[in-house]
């Protein structure tokens, strides 16, 4: 297993919105889920403290873009699979926020654009960009997750795995966009997650207080956050090697072909841009298999231990 770096650094503020008291499990997986490496990944502790530009948040940008449409075919799938209709209603709360109720009728998708834009992105080159492999195995394994693992597998991923860590992954990166420049029009997106997530936290919070009732109904919620967050924490190392290969391509080069040291392989091939990604999701929506390789559960587990 390899080493994983984790940086220690100052507490970061949070929102002005306060997050639900839990009760003795749910404050212990919160806190889990906080120490997880996948939310204290090096990258985003880069992003905070160091002085990154324009041009590498548009390689973040371009790369994190794809996940944002993505989240609501997690919550749709996981919607058809409530056990009731109490459930069906927390998952729906969130969903209508996710289309846009809480951002003036603003999808995230569109408030994300507005990043790219604002970041030199040319309008269709989010469309057309090769994706790292992260990006496909990340969005492959919630679609799985969602589908085929037991309900609150899905709920612990998309719940604490998502709603949870979100604020304060993004609490991380808003410090960055600031020194680079980002006016908060333009940053919206992150901003309003660190609000509007912990909202959501607070709607799921309520839920696993209610379906979590014994042993294995918590194991399975807490199965479905490490899941998640261990494929969280190879997607920020995929989008890493993205943005260093953009700041340092001869260094990139030179360890490629072996002048540093022991070479490494060439460039991994990308699977393909997001027009693909989405018909992929179409594809395998329709029941076909996903077309990249997906990392197994002991993979994803193992980051966390």
């Amino acid at each position: 297993m390899s080493t994983i770096l984790i940086e220690k650094e100052e507490p970061v503020i949070e929102a002005e919105e306060t997050e639900m008291e839990l009760s003795p499990w749910l404050a212990e997986l919160r806190d889990e889920v906080a120490a997880h490496p996948g939310v204290n990944h090096l990258l985003l502790s880069r992003l905070r403290t160091g002085r990154y530009t324009k041009g590498d948040y548009r390689v973040f940008g371009l790369q994190h873009y794809p996940m944002v449409g993505t989240f609501t075919r997690y919550m749709e799938l996981l919607l058809l699979r409530a056990p009731s209709s109490e459930q069906k209603l927390w998952l729906a709360k969130v969903l209508v926020d996710e289309y846009g109720e809480g951002s003036d009728g603003e999808d995230h998708a569109s408030l994300y654009l507005k990043y790219l834009y604002s970041m030199g992105v040319e309008p269709g080159e989010e469309e057309s960009t090769p994706l790292c492999t992260a990006v496909w195995e990340f969005i492959g394994n919630h679609l799985r997750i969602c589908r085929e693992e037991p309900f609150l597998v899905g709920l612990g991923a998309l719940g604490p795995g998502h709603e949870w860590a979100i604020p304060k992954m993004f609490h991380k990166i808003i410090p960055g966009l600031e020194r680079a420049g980002m006016s908060y029009d333009d940053r919206l997106y992150f901003d309003l997650h660190t609000e509007q997530d912990i909202d959501h936290a607070n709607w799921m919070s309520e839920a696993l207080e209610q379906l979590g009732q014994d042993d294995e109904a918590r194991a399975q919620v807490r199965r479905g956050a490490l899941l998640s967050l261990g494929a969280r924490f190879r997607f920020w190392t995929g989008i890493e090697r993205c943005v260093v290969a953009r700041r340092q391509p001869h260094s990139v080069d030179a360890v490629r072909r072996g002048l540093l040291g022991r070479r490494r392989p060439d460039r991994e091939e990308s699977p393909g841009n997001r027009q693909e990604l989405f018909q992929a999701i179409q594809d395998n929506w329709s029941g076909k298999d996903w077309p990249v390789r997906l990392p197994s559960d002991s993979e994803l587990l193992e980051v966390s231990q």
